[in-house]
């Protein structure tokens, strides 16, 4: 059975054909979302002129790829921006994250629904980015340190064998399920190709064996934004469906806006479906589920370190989460209990112990240019390539900058700044392309 004709069972004849033209017709959408911290929306706007607010998300921009190649842009380098999917950065916005929530982001790879919440949270309250692939978890590391992100923990486990460990743990949860890729299939010849009514029924059962997880780990009270990037009911409302149909206690909530843009769901009328002929996007369906209770919160806790103090002083991290893990220090806005995860990174990677510590590139990311020494374009052109350059301050570690922006570390002996800018992101780089 085609695509379209698998449409046919739960769209309009006209439904089907305009969702299917804006697939094959269309041009890619291009979206990102900028870090405030580190540029102002004004700022942003001031220098790229062209770009378009996103309608819903704040601080998200829509963008021409021939005009602004964000990607090759330093900025994407030091995380004043994440690229992400104008309609995936929809679940975030729909899930509404607070400060003081405990998020657990089942399928988290790469990252860009983990970060739209820290982003939110002000880097706040404690977020878990898992996903059950190692690789694809350690590329979500990599964004996470990019981005400067300093509440989320960043890991890899398989929750068959991890999740009674937290059970009633999370006030909300984002299953991303993995699903048959449709609203991929503008940017992706491979899930074009690859799209099958068998590996929609294969996912959908896989998908609720994940919501059975998901729903132990939630609070009483709790809420879980199921999404999924595919335009298949059976993946979609099936799923859903078929899960409440084991617990029909939860419910199916609607978001906190609506929109002609929205498509809602012929059975759960609560789900929204963004399709690419009514919302600029690549597509995604969404459906928020509440667990029966009353949300009882977590109180903040943090782990104080009086070992590297002067160090937590210097970099202004009193009052977070200080923790030696695996001969790492990390520091997190709040602790969390890692003894049944599998993780890669826990909020900020500080330091490895060595002979001696040498300060983490991911710390740079996170402190604010105040921390910095300013470079001038030359110097800063030489870091960005991997080189030396004169430095007029005592031996020691500093964060350098440029345009108001941190680079990385460096550590200057006798007058010269040695390169400690990580070897997979240098380039030639040139401020005018």
């Amino acid at each position: 059975m085609e695509f379209k004709s698998s449409l046919l069972n739960y769209l309009s004849e006209q439904e089907a054909s305009d969702l299917v033209t804006a697939m094959e017709n269309e041009e890619v959408t291009h979206c990102l979302l900028l870090n405030t911290k580190k540029l102002s929306d004004e700022e942003f706007v001031k220098r790229y002129p062209l770009v378009k607010k996103h309608p819903f998300v704040n601080h998200a921009y829509y963008y021409d790829k021939e005009v602004y190649d964000f990607g090759k842009n330093i900025f994407y380098d030091n995380g004043v921006f994440s690229i992400q999917d104008a309609s995936a950065m929809m679940v975030p916005f729909f899930l509404q994250p607070e400060e003081d929530d405990v998020i657990l982001d089942i399928c988290a790879a790469p990252g860009g629904k983990s970060i739209g919440c820290s982003l939110a949270m002000n880097d706040k309250g404690c977020i878990i980015a898992n996903d059950i692939s190692y690789p694809r978890a350690k590329a979500m590391s990599q964004n996470v340190e990019r981005m400067g992100r300093g509440n989320i923990i960043v890991a890899s486990n398989d929750f068959v064998f991890s999740y009674i460990h937290f059970k009633n743990t999370f006030d909300k949860i984002i299953v991303d399920a993995p699903c048959s890729g449709s609203a991929m299939m503008r940017k992706n010849d491979l899930a074009k190709n690859d799209w099958s009514v068998e590996k929609v029924k294969r996912n959908s059962k896989k998908q609720i064996e994940i919501l059975e997880y998901a729903y132990t780990m939630l609070k009483e009270g709790g809420t879980i934004a199921y999404s999924t990037c595919s335009f298949s009911y059976e993946e979609n409302e099936g799923t859903l469906l078929a899960f409440k149909a084991k617990h029909p206690e939860l419910e199916f909530i609607p978001a906190h806006v609506d929109d002609e843009s929205f498509y809602h769901g012929k059975d759960i009328p609560e789900s929204i479906y963004l399709y690419p002929h009514k919302f600029r996007g690549e597509g995604q369906f969404v459906c928020l589920i509440r667990k029966p209770g009353v949300l009882r919160k977590y109180e903040r806790k943090v782990e104080e370190n009086q070992r590297y103090k002067l160090f937590i002083e210097d970099f202004g991290l009193l009052g977070r989460s200080n923790e030696m893990m695996r001969s790492k220090f990390y520091s997190l806005y709040q602790h969390f209990d890692v003894s049944h995860l599998n993780i890669l990174r826990y909020g900020v990677k500080l330091f490895e112990m060595r002979d001696i510590y040498i300060p983490d590139h991911h710390l740079a990311h996170f402190l604010t240019p105040d921390y910095s020494i300013p470079l001038p374009l030359e110097h800063a052109r030489a870091y960005i390539r991997g080189e030396t350059f004169p430095l007029d301050k005592p031996d020691g570690f500093y964060i350098i900058s440029y345009d108001s922006q941190n680079l990385g570390f460096v550590k200057v002996t006798q007058g010269v700044a040695k390169n400690h800018y990580p070897k997979g992101l240098r380039r030639d780089w040139d401020p005018n392309k």
